[in-house]
C-alpha cells in the first residue's frame, strides 16, 4: 500500500470519529438536568412554631413561562383563593403549590399538579382562613423542572378603612 493510501484512511476515520461525537467529554463530566416528580398532596393542617413563612425573596418566572395568578381573600368568610388566569407558561407549569401560614400559626398547603399534561388554565385553590388576623401566603410554581416562590402576600381579614 502507498502512504497516501493509508494517510488518506485515518483522515477519513478522524473525520468519521469526530463527526460520529467520540471526541466529546465523558459522561463523568456531562450532568443531567434533574426532573422533579410530584405527587398531589391532600389539604394538611398541621401545627408549626408561629413565624413559618421561609425567607426566600419572591422570584418572577421568565417571560416565557409567565402564568397569570391572583391571591385574595374574602373578608366576610376569610377563604384565601388562588386563581390561576393562564398565560404562555401554562404548557410548562407542573406543580403549582399554596402555602397559608393562618393567624394562629399552623399552616395549610395545596396544590395543583399536571396530572394530564396541563393545568387547567382556569384552576384555582380554595384554602379557609382566619375570620380575624393576618393569613400569609405564598405560591410556588414549578415550570420545567425549576421552582420559584412567586408571590409572599400578607392577607388581612379586617377591613382597612374602619
Amino acid at each position: 500500500m502507498s502512504s497516501t493510501t493509508i494517510a488518506a484512511a485515518f483522515i477519513a476515520l478522524f473525520f468519521c470519529a469526530l463527526f460520529a461525537g467520540c471526541t466529546s467529554p465523558t459522561q463523568a463530566q456531562i450532568q443531567p438536568v434533574g426532573t422533579t416528580v410530584t405527587t398531589p398532596m391532600p389539604e394538611t393542617t398541621a401545627p408549626v412554631v408561629p413565624s413559618a413563612t421561609t425567607f426566600e425573596p419572591v422570584a418572577p418566572l421568565p417571560a416565557d413561562q409567565v402564568i397569570y395568578l391572583s391571591l385574595t381573600k374574602d373578608r366576610p368568610t376569610g377563604k384565601i383563593t388562588l386563581l390561576c388566569s393562564g398565560g404562555p407558561g401554562m404548557i410548562a407549569a407542573q406543580v403549582i403549590k399554596l402555602r397559608v401560614t393562618l393567624a394562629d400559626g399552623s399552616v395549610v398547603e395545596k396544590q395543583l399538579t399536571n396530572d394530564n399534561g396541563q393545568i387547567s388554565s382556569d384552576a384555582s385553590i380554595v384554602i379557609q382562613g382566619t375570620l380575624d388576623g393576618t393569613d400569609n401566603g405564598e405560591v410556588w410554581v414549578t415550570s420545567a423542572g425549576k421552582v420559584y416562590k412567586v408571590i409572599d402576600q400578607d392577607l388581612a381579614s379586617t377591613n382597612p378603612y374602619s
